[in-house]
Order: C-alpha cells, then sequence, then structure tokens
C-alpha cells in the first residue's frame, strides 16, 4: 500500500477490537481504536478515515445513529457496521441511513479485508472528481441494467459463503435464463433485446426482499443470493419470479435452485447445482423452475 491510509475502529469488545486490528494492520492499515461512540467521533473531527468500522448494537449509541452523527462530520467516509449475523436486517437499516455495508460476527479476516478494500476503493474513487462514480459503478456494477457486475457477484458469495461456516444459517441462490432470448434478439432487434434485459432486472428487483442480491452473470443469465433462505423458502421466490416474468415481459424465464449446506458447501459445486438445475428446467419445457 503506497500511503498510508487510516481506518477508525469504534468497539468496546477488546477481543473483537484486537481482531480488527491485526486484520487490518496485516493488510496494510494504520488502525485507529476508539472505545465509545463518541470517542470515535472525536477523533473523526481531527482526522480524516476512509472508514470508520463501528458496532451496531451499542448501547450508547447504535449503528444508525452512529452513521448520522459521522456523516455531519465526515460525509465522505464509509462507515461498515458490524452486526451478528442473525441482526443483519438492522444493518440494512443502518445502510438505509447512509452505512455503506456490515461484516459479521464471528469476525472473519477474509470478510474484513475484502469489505473494507472495496470500502477503501470506493472512498478514494469518490474523493476527487465527481466523474469518479461512475469507475465505482463501473468496477460492481453492469452497465446495461444497473445490477452488480459478475465481478462482484463473485466477491459477494465468497463472503457470504464464508459467514455461513460460522453460523447454522442457510443460503440460496437463483440461477435464472430468459427464454428464447436468442430468437427475440435476432427478430426483435438487438435495441428490444437490451431493453428486454434492463426491464428483466426491474422484475427481478422489485420481486425479492431488499437484502436479497441480484446479479447479472452474463448475457440473458441472472443470478440471485438469498441469504438465510432455505430451499423450500428460494421455490416460493423462484415461483414469484416466474409469475411475475409472465405478467410483465413479453417472454419466460427458467431458474434452477441450489442452497448451503443442503445441496453443496463450496462456492464452485453450488453454482454447478444451480446451473445443473437451471438446464434441467430447460430441458423440462422451460418457464418453470427446478431445484437441485
Amino acid at each position: 500500500m503506497q500511503q498510508e491510509i487510516n481506518i477508525l475502529v469504534v468497539e468496546d469488545d477488546s477481543a473483537a477490537a484486537g481482531c480488527l486490528e491485526s486484520t487490518l494492520k496485516l493488510a496494510g492499515y494504520h488502525v485507529w481504536l476508539a472505545g465509545t461512540p463518541q470517542e470515535g467521533l472525536e477523533f473523526l473531527s481531527l482526522n480524516t478515515f476512509p472508514v470508520v468500522i463501528t458496532e451496531l448494537r451499542s448501547a450508547k449509541m447504535n449503528g444508525v445513529q452512529f452513521t448520522r452523527q459521522a456523516h455531519k462530520i465526515s460525509a465522505g467516509t464509509n462507515i461498515l457496521v458490524l452486526t451478528p449475523y442473525s441482526f443483519v436486517g438492522s444493518a440494512i437499516e443502518a445502510m438505509e441511513e447512509g452505512a455503506y455495508g456490515y461484516i459479521t460476527k464471528p469476525l472473519s479476516s477474509s470478510e474484513i479485508r475484502i469489505v473494507v478494500e472495496r470500502a477503501v476503493e470506493r472512498y478514494f474513487l469518490l474523493s476527487g472528481s465527481k466523474d469518479k462514480e461512475f469507475l465505482v459503478d463501473l468496477a460492481v456494477r453492469d452497465g446495461l441494467t444497473g445490477l452488480f457486475n459478475r465481478r462482484y457477484f463473485n466477491e459477494l458469495i465468497m463472503i457470504e459463503v464464508d459467514r455461513l461456516k460460522r453460523s447454522p444459517a442457510t443460503l440460496s441462490v437463483l440461477m435464472l435464463d430468459i427464454d428464447n432470448f436468442k430468437n427475440y434478439n435476432d427478430t426483435q432487434g438487438h435495441q428490444a433485446g437490451d431493453i428486454l434485459l434492463k426491464d428483466a432486472a426491474k422484475v427481478f428487483k422489485n420481486s425479492v426482499r431488499p437484502s436479497d442480491i441480484v446479479c447479472r452473470y452474463g448475457g440473458e443469465e441472472f443470478i440471485i443470493i438469498l441469504p438465510q433462505t432455505e430451499k423450500k423458502a428460494a421455490t416460493i421466490v423462484a415461483e414469484r419470479l416466474r409469475v411475475q416474468v409472465g405478467l410483465y415481459l413479453p417472454t419466460t424465464v427458467s431458474i434452477g435452485i441450489a442452497s448451503v449446506p443442503e445441496d453443496a458447501r463450496e462456492i464452485s459445486a453450488l453454482i454447478e447445482k444451480a446451473d445443473s438445475a437451471l438446464y434441467q428446467a430447460k430441458a423440462a419445457g422451460k418457464n418453470k423452475w427446478c431445484a437441485a
């Protein structure tokens, strides 16, 4: 790391603070530790921090409250909240208030590094000219649909699966393919095909929870990460998506479903199972879902 980058950790649990400090120092960051939210805000008012990591459920000032106060001092600082996996919904609330993201407990060094690296990258890309915001979107977003791209999906799924190794929770993925897209593209024209992809992205996004992660996987393929979702619940989501596509788009969709840990424990196996289930849905006549 060519320049020293300050990371502020606001954490009263010495074990958690120590884990964060050692992991971040090993990654080359200069780590500041604050034992209380108020001390953290004082540090923030006197120094420049691209990223601040704070406890979500602190009794003195929770993550939502801290995010509001921190952005009054430094609007460009990216706030990451620490949360147990079972309280991810509360972390989403903090993100709605301006927090950039979250890190789950029990802490994982790989998750810490990936999430902080992404937050630091965002800070420096946005801290210069406004045009740099485009570069952030280019790195993580698909240019046509605005969904997360395959590169970012690979990072996100790694984080989510790693969390499951430290938690009894489950996770499912849906792999979706727009039926007969090549024929539609050839007969209606590429512009109509692009519009169909954009409209499909909107339908997918509007048909799932805010905490679900919709990505464009490539071409007419999409993939959705469903955190804390077992396979039975995932089939309900898949059916809702299938119906919504039939209602709002001039096409149908086939869907493959796979879950952790039921079908696989490793990412490559999970994707392979979802892809195989998608192939079964296609072979069975399309406009349907199949589970691994």
